[in-house]
């Protein structure tokens, strides 16, 4: 773009003013330009130049990194805890309250894995199955391997409910990429998936911007383009806090010391400490991501929580039933039957 570099000078500067940048168009330019004040979400000024309409930010992407409220932030502070940002139910004040205290404790990882099981009410299992999974493109093939889990989740049979759904999450997210993106469906390795995660998140962040022909990052930093829509379009905010999640936990590499939630880990049996009931919330909440990127362009699956209803509580008494029934009375009997891990 013809006045990049300058634009990336401007972009550097801590705070703007419209004086700073008609100041440096006509130093490094020679070009007079017309600017006004302008707020995408972020305060910012368009530029008026020869070649097209540009748009930047008032102080520098980093700035508004460290200082503003994101979903991707909240998801920053939460890898350690080995957690993906629930969608639903929770509220973002209340979500970034809770990721403090599972911080602050002293075992955290062990505070995350309490919480996720006291946030996977069987109504909240329910809601998720009826009006989210049930009538998805991407996973509605899968109802019934999802139901099968999240009975032997409340069966108390961890690994079961766990392996079966890594499957699940591979040809959900595959499916609702091939269908974004128009690839060409296929098995896809953990690289690419992260990447076409990562060219959904500017294809939807760009229709807010198709005004501009040069805004921060575009066509030159892909990474610092992620950032900037992160901050300008909240759906790009929530997608990158699940590619994020993706690439730092769910397919870290597994070599070296990792912890035991991990896909590679998990299917290929390279570890036994991924059997956390907690583990198998975390792979359903990246279940939740993938209908919540597909609710971007198809109504039905719904973009907001919908609340609990009576066909809800129906299919959660059923989950509590079996619970009290079968998987509280489970664990002591196979114990009492010499059959150790329970």
């Amino acid at each position: 773009m013809k006045y990049e570099e300058t634009l990336k000078k401007l972009s550097r500067n801590p705070k703007l003013t419209k004086e700073i940048i008609i100041a440096a168009f006509k130093r490094y330019e020679d070009k007079s330009v017309e600017v006004c004040s302008k707020n995408i979400e972020k305060p910012g000024f368009e530029i008026v130049t020869d070649v097209g309409l540009c748009f930047i930010t008032e102080r520098p992407i980093s700035y508004y990194n460290e200082r503003w409220g994101r979903v991707t932030g909240a998801q920053e502070r939460a890898l350690p805890l080995s957690l993906p940002v629930p969608l639903h139910v929770v509220g973002e004040g209340q979500l970034n309250e809770e990721i403090s205290k599972m911080n602050s404790a002293s075992n955290p990882k062990d505070a995350a894995d309490f919480w996720l099981n006291e946030f996977f009410a069987p109504e909240v299992a329910a809601a998720y199955f009826n009006k989210f999974f049930s009538v998805s493109n991407s996973l509605k093939d899968y109802r019934l391997i999802v139901f099968e889990a999240i009975e032997a989740y409340y069966l108390g049979m961890d690994h079961v409910a766990i392996m079966s759904l890594i499957p699940v999450f591979e040809a959900g997210l595959r499916n609702v990429q091939d269908s974004r993106l128009s690839i060409e469906p296929n098995n896809v390795s953990g690289d690419k998936f992260e990447r076409y995660l990562r060219d959904i998140i500017i294809k939807w962040g760009r229709r807010r911007l198709e005004a501009y022909v040069w805004y921060p990052g575009k066509d030159y930093n892909q990474t610092l383009e992620v950032d900037f829509l992160t901050h300008i379009c909240p759906q790009s905010d929530v997608i990158n806090a699940f590619r994020m999640y993706f690439k730092n936990v769910l397919y870290k590499p597994s070599y070296g010391e990792v912890d035991g939630f991990n896909r590679h880990i998990i299917l290929h049996l390279l570890k036994n400490d991924f059997n956390s009931s907690a583990n198998f919330v975390r792979i359903f909440i990246c279940l939740t991501h993938i209908t919540f990127i597909e609710s971007l362009e198809n109504q039905s699956v719904p973009f907001f929580w919908r609340g609990i209803d009576q066909r809800d509580l129906e299919v959660a008494g059923y989950f509590t039933k079996i619970s009290k029934k079968l998987g509280d009375p489970r664990r002591p009997i196979l114990r009492s039957l010499g059959v150790d891990g329970y």
